[in-house]
């Protein structure tokens, strides 16, 4: 995949770039791209379950174990009480567990917050945030006009989201092997705070764990890596704070409180120095 490559030391910087792939990608004034921020501009759009050495199994073995323990020991653990496999599968990613998920966000500056966030030092990695056009993602990816929920059971047509069946079979169906290759679009339904803080969406990769790099030419255009360098990390850190976007923004809780408080007393030590 050829990528299309920009880099900015500030917030105002990163805003007129996004604002110009928005000006640029949609006629409606509603819609906009998506972004995810990674702390180092190296790692690539793979997502967790495909990050490990060679498997000795297929993929789908070991994908079904993991999401048959994770459903029988989360209840036990958790409040949320998902309702579909669509559901479980977007708890199992907000908590940790490797999926064929990767977390975007509808916000340019919460995707910006993840780039940036914990990097203090001036020889820090570079960051990145990629700006992703989901629609034309889905239109080349899976001849498909349209993003959707497809654990909505309200609201849903049948026929809509059994279009995106092949990208999560039920456990243990056939056939075992994946019957999609590129990754595509999807909004979850948000029965997590957490999701709904962060404006979450997610791609989910099909049987080509490097799908980005594979798509058509056509696509090139849709998917934008923005570099951040590491030395200017920390000060956008500190201004997206100052404009509200700091740990309790994206965790509403007190998980979100404690790193908040981590993270002042992080840049008290950074501020005054013994």
């Amino acid at each position: 995949m050829t990528e299309r490559t920009h880099t900015v030391t500030n917030i105002p910087e990163f805003l007129k770039l996004v604002e110009q792939c928005r000006k640029q990608w949609f006629t409606e004034k509603t819609w906009g791209p998506w972004f995810r921020g990674q702390t180092n501009s190296k790692w690539s759009l793979r997502p967790t379950m495909y990050r490990y050495p060679p498997r000795s199994r297929p993929i789908r073995d070991i994908e079904d174990e993991i999401r048959q323990e994770f459903a029988v020991r989360a209840p036990s653990l958790s409040t949320e009480r998902p309702q579909n496999s669509w559901e479980w599968y977007f708890l199992m990613q907000h908590y940790g567990a490797p999926t064929r998920l990767l977390d975007w966000t509808e916000s340019a500056l919460i995707g910006l917050f993840f780039a940036v966030r914990g990097k203090v030092g001036t020889k820090e990695d570079d960051a990145a945030v990629w700006i992703l056009e989901p629609w034309k993602l889905n239109k080349f990816a899976a001849k498909i006009n349209e993003v959707i929920a497809p654990g909505a059971e309200s609201g849903m047509v049948a026929k809509h989201a059994e279009r995106y069946e092949g990208w999560l079979p039920d456990r243990y169906s056939e056939p075992r092997a994946l019957t999609e290759k590129f990754p595509v679009a999807v909004y979850p339904t948000h029965f997590s705070r957490r999701m709904s803080s962060q404006r979450s969406c997610f791609t989910i990769h099909g049987s080509d764990e490097d799908g980005f790099d594979h798509l058509p030419a056509g696509f090139h255009p849709y998917l934008r890596k923005v570099i951040i360098p590491g030395a200017k990390a920390h000060e956008i850190e500190t201004n997206l704070s100052v404009a509200g976007i700091d740990e309790v923004t994206i965790y509403p809780d007190l998980d979100g409180l404690g790193r908040w408080l981590a993270a002042v007393l992080r840049d008290e030590s950074l501020t005054n120095p013994r």
